[in-house]
């Protein structure tokens, strides 16, 4: 399979159908509508028709619509953690709808009743909430001066003045010794918290200026108090008061959890003004005027009649004009998106591809070419009948019993298909969990290791041999001939000479085979190096260039090398299986059935999780770094069709 090929289409409908259609092209969810006003190319009717045309400014409602979404999922969240949990809720289950269903059940009125019942809730208990809080630490505090037995704003002495204060514990002593030696001034501690003191002092208030010298001296913290209640009658209203906030706490709770029967609505509302969103979010990419509605986009070209089809039924045929024109090569070179279209075997190989760059729109797509490499390699890598057999089953029940986002399921099914190669490897080392079977394997992790190492190069030597293929395809598709023979089909003719004059001298014992060999390796070599002199203007910087890319058969060496991490990693793995297995068989029956069976689950556990991880990982650097560099250049534009966002629920054209 290749990239998609894609159509320019135009639609044409009056001003009054903007909505219905803009919805019918989001509910296709396969068109990118295309930004009329940024687009550089072909584009002059825009100026010639509606030249004075200024797009609606739509962030306002854009805006709003974030708020409205961000306390949707506010409050969705403060429901599930705060609401009572004996209080039945389930969240919208995922499921297949149309975008017509999706709007059609939405209920704008009550969505918004509904988010202001628990927004208001929600203010109740965040007052409740602050006020026991407030409460608490005047508790807190107040409990440091509950032996007060006088209130300070009732001093019936007009001689003498009250000082509440606070003192480090390393000065409290020091403080003591220096008031007794005062004997017109009264001490009173009434709280010892170990690192600090809170007294009551008394003292004249002719001596004010001596007690604000001890106080500096000292480090005192006053304390004001301005109740008229003394502290230990107000701790005892406090909690009284802190007792009935706590039961209205516990009915805010019950109300609050009485809501998760709503949260399904709310998730619903979620994704209905995302949807609102996402065509909104592109209003600036069409034209819409008083009387007429233009807008263009990009749609594949095996899926041109299907939308027809679609908009023609939610719109009707006479109520839009709609054509398609192919894409003009500078549209083609600045702004023509990229998709992908594999079978469905490939498909969910193309998450490898998208995480590197896409292929510009007249590139080779790699998905393909590398995918059978991939599923080999992988299955090397674990290589264990046993790993391969439970990836298996629990993808494939996952993927029966549960309905997946998208991005998701083509992650499941990518791990379906690699259980299966992880199967066979294991087949062929005899690895069941690190057990092995009683039979012979076809190859041994531990007897046939050489073998293997050289089965690792050989798949590295044809993976490189098909990416220097393809790069000299791409050029032979540029036309640019002498390339395709100095980057592809030269370097070819060197691994090929070079296995010729290998097989040649140490298989066969034929030195005319060998001769082949080394001819055909000399002849390759020298089109690497004189080809770019000829393509230069230049012949001694064309001729510096050839052997500098001569040079890089040093870099294929290292290539070749990367490959027997296939070997590593499939051994070490069994290895490691083996190890856990022959731990567990150490034990004592007793412990081995009891302990030991959760020992396995957990080290087994473990080596899954590392043995894919490493084959993931190290599969894909195989194809971006020794694959990708023979031929693929990337950089294509993601094909960006208006579409929801399906966070809940997965949009599809028709009711299934």
């Amino acid at each position: 399979m290749a990239v998609s090929k894609m159509q320019k289409l135009t639609l044409i409908a009056e001003q009054g159908r903007s909505e219905e259609i803009l919805a019918a092209v989001q509910g296709f969810q396969n068109v990118e509508v295309r930004d009329v006003f940024q687009a550089a190319q072909n584009n002059q009717w825009v100026d010639q028709f509606f030249g004075d045309y200024q797009p609606e400014d739509r962030q306002a409602v854009i805006q709003e619509i974030d708020f409205k979404v961000e306390a949707l999922a506010h409050s969705i969240r403060f429901i599930e953690h705060y609401g009572s949990s004996k209080e039945k809720g389930f969240h919208l289950k995922r499921r297949v709808l149309t975008l017509k269903e999706l709007e059609r059940n939405f209920d704008q009125a009550a969505f918004e009743k509904e988010l202001k019942e628990v927004q208001t809730l929600e203010d109740q208990f965040n007052q409740i909430q602050e006020t026991i809080r407030q409460l608490s630490e005047e508790e807190e505090t107040l409990s440091r001066w509950q032996y007060l037995d006088m209130v300070p704003a009732d001093n019936p002495s007009k001689l003498t003045n009250l000082l509440l204060g606070t003192i480090d514990e390393a000065n409290w002593e020091d403080f003591q010794s220096t008031i007794a030696q005062q004997e017109t001034i009264y001490l009173e501690e009434l709280y010892n918290a170990q690192s600090e003191v809170s007294f009551s002092l008394i003292y004249l208030k002719e001596e004010q200026p001596a007690i604000n010298e001890l106080i500096h001296r000292y480090n005192v913290v006053r304390f004001v108090y301005e109740k008229k209640q003394l502290p230990k009658e107000r701790l005892i209203a406090i909690n009284a008061e802190l007792k009935k906030l706590n039961e209205s706490l516990k009915k805010q709770i019950v109300l609050i959890g009485q809501k998760r029967v709503n949260i399904e609505s709310l998730e619903w509302a979620e994704e209905t003004l995302l949807a609102r969103k996402n065509r909104l979010r592109i209003h600036d990419h069409y034209i819409q005027t008083k009387q007429l509605f233009v807008m263009q986009g990009w749609v594949e070209a095996d899926a041109f009649v299907e939308f027809r089809t679609f908009l023609f039924d939610l719109v009707g045929k006479e109520n839009v004009y709609l054509e398609v024109e192919e894409p003009t090569s500078n549209e083609i070179a600045v702004e023509i998106p990229t998709k992908l279209k594999n079978n469905p075997i490939v498909r969910p190989f193309e998450m490898l591809t998208e995480m590197y760059s896409l292929p510009k729109y007249h590139e080779v797509d790699p998905t393909p070419w590398f995918a059978p490499f991939y599923f080999v390699f992988f299955g090397m890598m674990v290589a264990d009948a046993g790993y391969g057999a439970l990836m298996l089953i629990a993808t494939t029940l996952a993927l029966k019993v549960m309905l997946f986002p998208r991005g998701m399921k083509r992650f499941m099914q990518f791990f379906q298909i690699l259980s299966i190669p992880t199967i066979i490897w294991g087949l062929i080392y005899d690895s069941y969990f690190g057990f092995a079977l009683p039979y012979q394997p076809i190859l041994s992790t531990s007897d046939d290791v050489i073998a293997i190492l050289i089965l690792s190069i050989v798949f590295g030597v044809i993976q490189i041999f098909v990416g220097l293929g393809l790069a000299a395809s791409e050029n032979i598709k540029a036309k640019d001939y002498l390339s395709a023979v100095s980057d592809g089909f030269a370097w070819q003719g060197i691994f090929i000479g070079g296995i010729v004059a290998g097989a040649g001298q140490m298989l066969l014992g034929s030195s005319a085979l060998m001769t082949v060999g080394v001819i055909i390796a000399i002849i390759s070599a020298l089109a690497i190096v004189f080809i770019p002199m000829m393509q230069s203007g230049s012949k001694v910087k064309g001729l510096a260039r050839g052997a500098y890319n001569l040079y890089g058969l040093t870099g294929y060496i290292g290539d070749l090398v990367s490959y027997t991490r296939l070997m590593a990693l499939g051994i070490s793995g069994g290895s490691i299986a083996a190890a856990f297995n022959m731990l567990v068989g150490f034990m004592p029956p007793a412990a081995r059935f009891t302990v030991g069976i959760l020992l396995m689950l957990v080290l087994h556990g473990l080596n899954i999780f590392l043995s894919l991880l490493s084959a993931y990982v190290h599969g894909a650097r195989l194809q971006y770094v020794e694959f990708f560099g023979k031929f693929y250049q990337g950089g294509g534009r993601p094909f960006a069709p208006l579409k929801t966002e399906e966070k809940y629920v997965n949009i599809e054209q028709q009711e299934k």
